[in-house]
């Protein structure tokens, strides 16, 4: 049996696409011959970033780090984010000649230009030269691969996501449907994910007070709920779902928006998509590599004019237009991938 170690910044309870996506791996490694071990910031004591309490950063020394990898022994080690924990497992790996692969999640560059006014410039230099010590680096999409390529980095490899369609599929709850719409508004239009600045919520909730028609419901939470909430009584606000019950909310959803202009790819993309409901989108990474324009979604400069031709979508054709994403592909393209290290 492969033992592998995955060394990553960010982890249960925390929610986001990271954490997700290895949640997934673990599951399949058991059945395919696979341990993954798994270092992350709860293992040790912890802060959360200053501003984004949701961010954790562990307090830990490189030679902590060095033990831990020495006792776990493993045949393979995995690089899944570039905060403290990644730095210290990949200048073990550089000191001891010790053969590494990395994925890129974050646009780093852009979320930090984003909160913090740090110049991307400067931030993909360092990124870059985290990534290109590596093996391999595992990027979400084509477009993905051809940006970070323009950009000086190497060893890219298109590694694809997947949805769970036993869990994600079309369900009717009415119950949920009242929920939703109170005032039973013409459409349903659903935001799913985190509530902070770095996923263009502002401008998506300008977009809400020219569509009084339309009932507007968000799915998540962050660092700008309160605020938003405050400022955008129409808006609903749910907080958290998950697994089954967040696919009701997709399903009874006419249209899910994915407003974000700097994610890598966009899972909350394909889990819509799975329930049978059109995602309207920038034409940006991530979105353009997912949605059919008027198949499942559409993607625009306009967004309004994207949540339009959305609508429009026939709901069956939408779920049939993601059968290659699964999560065993995307396992076995992981798991492929670590035999260059070999």
């Amino acid at each position: 049996m492969k033992k592998v170690l995955l060394i990553t910044d960010t982890w249960a309870p925390q929610v986001n696409g990271v954490v997700n996506t290895w949640k997934n791996i673990l599951n399949y490694s058991k059945f395919n011959n696979m341990m993954i071990e798994v270092i992350h910031p709860f293992l040790f004591s912890n802060f959360s970033w200053p501003f984004y309490k949701e961010i954790r950063i562990p307090i830990v020394r490189y030679k902590t780090i060095v033990n831990m990898i020495q006792q776990i022994n493993p045949d393979h080690i995995h690089i899944a984010t570039e905060g403290i924990l990644g730095w210290h497992a990949r200048n073990y790996c550089l000191k001891n000649n010790y053969l590494f692969s990395t994925s890129y999640h974050t646009k780093f560059p852009e979320f930090l230009s984003s909160l913090y006014g740090v110049p991307k410039k400067m931030t993909y230099k360092v990124i870059k030269t985290f990534h290109n010590a590596s093996k391999s680096t595992l990027v979400n999409t084509p477009t993905m691969k051809n940006e970070l390529t323009s950009r000086g980095f190497n060893n890219l490899l298109e590694w694809t996501r997947g949805v769970d369609k036993n869990v994600f599929r079309p369900r009717i709850d009415e119950g949920i449907k009242k929920i939703m719409n109170p005032k039973n508004k013409e459409k349903i239009i659903i935001y799913v994910g985190r509530i902070s600045k770095e996923k263009n919520l502002i401008n998506l909730c300008k977009m809400t007070k020219r569509l009084p028609n339309y009932q507007f419901v968000f799915v998540g939470d962050g660092p700008l709920k309160n605020k938003l909430s405050k400022e955008h009584s129409e808006i609903l606000f749910l907080g958290y779902k998950f697994g089954e019950e967040l696919s009701k909310y997709y399903s009874i959803a006419d249209c899910s928006v994915f407003p974000s202009i700097n994610d890598t790819f966009g899972n909350t993309i394909l889990e819509s998509i799975s329930c049978g409901t059109p995602v309207a989108a920038y034409p940006v990474n991530g979105p353009v590599d997912i949605i059919e324009n008027k198949i499942s979604g559409f993607c625009d400069e306009n967004l309004e004019l994207a949540i339009f031709e959305s609508l429009k979508c026939d709901r069956q054709k939408v779920v049939k237009s993601i059968e290659k994403y699964t999560w065993q592909n995307c396992f076995k393209i992981f798991e492929n991938q670590l035999l260059k290290l070999t």
